[in-house]
């Protein structure tokens, strides 16, 4: 049984990039993504403290398995051990 269903999108830049990972989630979803900021500014990679840099989706119940079942469909439901962790995230 699946409780819920976390999609995640790091693009690591705002703009366009980040307007167009959103809506790449919101079309697979069909709900609004919600976009997170950066903790803090690391200048080798051009971050800067609170620029929205990646976005994610939760969803739960019966849409959240569908999703998943397109996604492992695509994966002809054949995933690599080294994919999960410990604690049945993969």
């Amino acid at each position: 049984r699946v409780h819920k269903l976390v999609l995640n999108c790091c693009v690591g830049e705002s703009g366009d990039r980040l307007t167009r990972a959103s809506r790449v989630l919101e079309q697979l979803t069909g709900q609004q993504p919600i976009l997170s900021k950066s903790r803090l500014t690391i200048r080798t990679f051009g971050i800067r403290r609170n620029e929205k840099i990646s976005c994610h989706v939760t969803v739960r119940g019966d849409k959240a398995e569908e999703i998943l079942e397109r996604g492992l469909k695509g994966k002809e439901y054949e995933l690599r051990s080294r994919n999960f962790s410990d604690t049945g995230n993969f």
